[in-house]
């Protein structure tokens, strides 16, 4: 909601209090733009406590509260909407909950349920209470993330203006998941399980409802309508036994997978999204790819490739990829609070750079 009269910081409240929300209040502190002003949690042991010492962080003077009606009566330009991952088996369950945020005229950047990166091919269940709640609150909605989001759309949006014709926009992510903690990323990519029928990722449907609207925005970015949309995978099997940070995978259990996402036109698949998840780094060895990140490829005139490593700074001892997550939707607040009302998406904004001139410590590292 943009207001001219308005002066920095924004106020911003922090919705939920998890891992990924830790980066992402970090990430306000250390703006001079931003303020936090708010944490929602929905813990009765967070209740109350200081936001700054939930997080192992020195004090901030900001409580969390489960008192949503506090919060959404509170001043506040923003809400970093990071609710859990209860969208993979009900989104419509939290949706009313973003909707009131934004009806009571607080912009909204979100990293809960990723397919809302573009909503508008979801139509009158989703985009259309979206928008509507929007314009009732004079607010604006913008969803980012990493894919969906800035590691898959935004890269292939900065290979594109290179091109004079498209062919096909393929975007991949590459992560090793070894060193993910908890049963939980085994079990959704059916590690240690030698069917891949066992892997809720992998079945019939779930890649495309997970990726659609990724490949909607890329295809509306290149002025192309998608008629079908195909899924297909690999998996590849463990020569021998070892341990990862979830536990044990069995020689000859699935230890790396490799999935497309392809929107078709005219026969063609024009937009592809792919991921391929492992648990050791030299598995897939034709991606020629190392550690993790993403890579956009667009074929036609000049063909362009975009590689994008991630990776932690020395000594840093977290989660760097919740770090990129949390900075997506963070970086993102001032265009989208200076934004008109509506639903956004990459396509709407100009580049929402970090500004913390005072944050590091310590040296800068030399990429390799």
């Amino acid at each position: 909601m943009p207001d001219d009269r308005r002066t920095l910081p924004y106020k911003v409240i922090q919705w939920t209090t998890g891992v990924v929300a830790k980066e992402a209040v970090i990430g306000i502190v250390g703006r001079p733009d931003l303020e936090l002003v708010g944490a929602w949690t929905h813990s009765a042991d967070k209740d109350g406590r200081d936001v700054g010492e939930l997080f192992g962080l020195a004090p901030l003077g900001v409580s969390a509260t489960s008192d949503t009606e506090a919060l959404l009566a509170a001043p506040a330009d923003c809400v970093v909407f990071m609710r859990n991952r209860d969208w993979v088996s009900d989104p419509m369950g939290t949706f009313p909950d973003l909707l009131r945020i934004l009806r009571s005229g607080k912009n909204v950047v979100n990293l809960w349920w990723p397919s809302l990166v573009y909503p508008r091919p979801l139509g009158d269940e989703v985009y259309k209470p979206l928008q509507e709640a929007c314009l009732e609150g004079a607010s604006s909605f913008l969803t980012v993330g990493m894919d969906p989001g800035y590691g898959t759309a935004a890269l292939a949006l900065a290979a594109l203006p290179l091109a004079r014709e498209v062919g096909s926009v393929h975007m991949t992510q590459i992560m090793n998941n070894a060193y993910w903690e908890g049963e939980g990323i085994t079990l959704f990519y059916g590690f240690g399980q030698r069917d891949a029928a066992n892997s809720p990722m992998l079945a019939p449907g779930v890649t495309t409802r997970y990726h659609a609207t990724t490949l909607h925005l890329l295809a509306d970015a290149i002025g192309v309508t998608i008629e079908d949309i195909v899924e297909d995978h690999t998996v590849i099997y463990a020569d021998e036994a070892f341990d990862i940070a979830s536990g044990h995978i069995p020689a000859g259990t699935i230890s790396g997978l490799r999935y497309q996402v392809k929107g078709m036109a005219q026969g063609e698949a024009r937009v592809i999204v792919e991921h391929v998840e492992r648990l050791r780094d030299n598995d897939f060895p034709e991606l020629e790819f190392k550690g993790d990140g993403y890579r956009a490829e667009v074929t036609g005139e000049p063909c362009i490739r975009l590689d994008m490593a991630i990776k932690p700074s020395p000594g840093f001892t977290g989660d760097h990829m919740a770090v990129a997550s949390a900075m997506s939707v963070v970086n993102a607040i001032p265009r989208v609070c200076e934004a008109p009302p509506g639903v956004l998406s990459l396509l709407d904004l100009p580049p929402f750079p970090a500004n913390t001139p005072t944050a590091r410590t310590g040296p800068v590292p030399t990429p390799s």
